[in-house]
């Protein structure tokens, strides 16, 4: 298949580190490409549009507007954008994703296929695949609502209405929808009415099955240095719903509880400066290493040594979160925040412990219990490094859009 991969508002996936998001694109990218299809990307960054095909080499796009109509239409995108900022006028992102179609147009003609990776009030992926008669699939990675609630960033009154009625119209019309998780697939059925069986869900991956070996792994080791202090990762974003607050306050109670550990920080966000505060505050600085943005073969090693994960989200659900998959491959025993059955790349008590979101005390019970049983910790880190082999490969994620693809290329 010739595909067309899109980011209508892009993450920067030109150079590492690379965010989630651009971590997503370019595996299942490279994964298509292995599979035989030719796979050119459509990335938007720094308002420029750069297309790609093979992830090393980007070319700005620079579109072809032809004659007397294209200068009327340039003309009349910059009276349109004058008066509704003069005005105040509901933003409908029209000019963006009509730009956004033509370069698609432009760029992506010989491509029989389209996969889109949404996002809040963008379809011009939508308008250039209705134009050209092309399948477009959309890639779900989470409610954009939540997301932008989360972020305090959800616009209200009528310009809420309006950008959620666009967002329908583009989930409704696509061909296909691929969720990361079984509870997005819920949340695309019941608060955006997306038919059944148009969804299709596929987890996300992780890469680190590769760059690490079991050897590597402490619960794959016979001596597994349980005496020394335990060490506890997390590995994300510094934002309000990751959690953080609430991980620091539980390890607080922990502490009170004659607890040895060490918690290493791997990421960066803009609530960095705040978590290093509290850390101060609650008396956990010397025991709290901030270690930043790194690359996946940087901080693969940091996970192979140490003993637990958290993922202790708050104000946010999260379903299929890359640093689960992360987590498993490392062979580690995982505490996440979840409820009614999320995360389901979880098993309570197999591979890892679910407790209550934005919950301090239970988050600290779950650290206390682990650390007391290092038995029971290399027993579901080996569990979920076995599963993380079998399930959860980028090579895995990557075969089953391509069935999608495929499906949506011959209906």
């Amino acid at each position: 298949m010739k595909i067309g991969y899109l980011m209508q508002k892009g993450e920067e996936i030109r150079r590492p580190p690379y965010n989630g998001p651009a971590n997503h694109v370019r595996q299942v990218a490279q994964g298509l490409r292995e599979l035989g299809h030719q796979v050119r990307v459509l990335v938007r960054l720094d308002e420029t549009l750069w297309v790609t095909e093979d992830l090393a080499h980007f070319t700005p796009v620079e579109l072809k507007r032809k004659g007397r109509a294209g200068r009327a239409a340039g003309l009349l995108e910059s009276a349109a954008r004058r008066v509704q900022t003069e005005l105040r006028l509901p933003y409908l992102a029209y000019f963006e994703s009509r730009y956004f179609a033509l370069a698609c147009q432009q760029e992506l003609s010989e491509c029989e296929v389209y996969l889109e990776r949404m996002s809040w009030m963008t379809y011009g992926g939508l308008l250039a695949a209705r134009r050209m008669k092309i399948p477009l699939a959309l890639e779900y990675n989470g409610d954009p609502v939540i997301d932008l609630k989360a972020k305090g960033e959800l616009p209200q009154g009528l310009q809420y209405r309006i950008s959620r009625f666009i967002m329908t119209k583009a989930l409704q019309s696509a061909d296909r929808v691929i969720a990361t998780g079984d509870g997005w697939r819920t949340n695309l059925i019941e608060d955006w009415q997306v038919r059944p069986e148009r969804i299709t869900t596929i987890e996300n991956g992780t890469s680190l099955v590769e760059l690490l070996d079991r050897s590597q792994l402490y619960s794959f080791q016979e001596d597994s240095g349980f005496n020394r202090p335990l060490t506890l990762v997390f590995l994300g974003g510094f934002y309000a719903w990751h959690g953080l607050p609430i991980l620091l306050q539980a390890l607080a109670i922990a502490r009170e509880q004659q607890l040895d550990f060490r918690l290493h920080l791997i990421g960066s966000g803009a609530g960095e400066d705040e978590t290093r505060s509290l850390a101060e505050r609650l008396n956990l600085g010397g025991r709290v290493c901030f270690l930043g943005q790194l690359t996946d073969r940087e901080f693969a090693p940091r996970l192979a040594e140490a003993d637990i994960a958290l993922s202790p989200y708050c104000g946010r659900p999260e379903y299929s979160g890359l640093k689960l998959f992360d987590y498993k491959a490392a062979g580690l025993p995982t505490i996440a925040s979840g409820e009614h059955g999320q995360p389901s790349v979880l098993e309570h008590g197999i591979t890892g412990l679910i407790v209550p979101p934005c919950d301090p005390a239970a988050l600290a019970q779950a650290i206390l219990q682990l650390a007391a049983a290092p038995a029971l910790r290399r027993e579901m880190g080996r569990r979920a490094r076995l599963e993380a082999e079998s399930q959860h490969r980028w090579s895995h994620t990557s075969k089953k859009i391509e069935q999608v693809l495929q499906e949506a290329l011959a209906a």
